[in-house]
């Protein structure tokens, strides 16, 4: 019995430490992304700064983010890249988006961004359509 216990606690422990859970009332951004890179520049290096550079500082500068790095798969999106952003609750994402635009906190958030999109301009031209979502169900 003992060791049935100690087994779940683990298991429990393990779901909790290494599991992400997308909760309703949670916030998730999609943004399409529309790159045009350099011609010296290849695929693999935008997406090595995007993993290793932009990843780390967006979860510095929004910590209730966490960012995802998407690509297509279906016939209709296959060459496609898009960031996704999900944030646990609505009250997260307001404190940084509002319905308008960004809040005060949002828009200093931009600001820091200001260093990251320098680098990233340097591959090629980048801009994405932004769409964000709450989760109902």
């Amino acid at each position: 019995m003992k060791k049935l216990v100690i087994i779940t606690a683990l298991v429990l422990f393990a779901g909790v430490a290494f599991g992400q859970t997308i909760k309703e009332g949670g916030a998730i951004g999609i943004h399409e992304w529309t790159l045009k890179l350099n011609p010296d520049v290849t695929m693999n290096q935008f997406l090595e700064l995007w993993e290793n550079t932009a990843v780390p500082a967006m979860k510095k500068i929004i910590p209730e983010q966490t960012p995802f790095l998407l690509k297509g798969i279906g016939a209709n999106n296959k060459f496609e890249y898009a960031g996704l952003y999900y944030y646990n609750s609505i009250e997260d994402y307001k404190k940084y988006w509002g319905e308008d635009g960004p809040t005060e906190k949002g828009a200093a958030a931009m600001v820091s961004y200001g260093p990251l999109m320098e680098e990233i301009s340097k591959l090629g031209e980048f801009t994405y359509t932004a769409k964000d979502w709450i989760i109902i169900k």
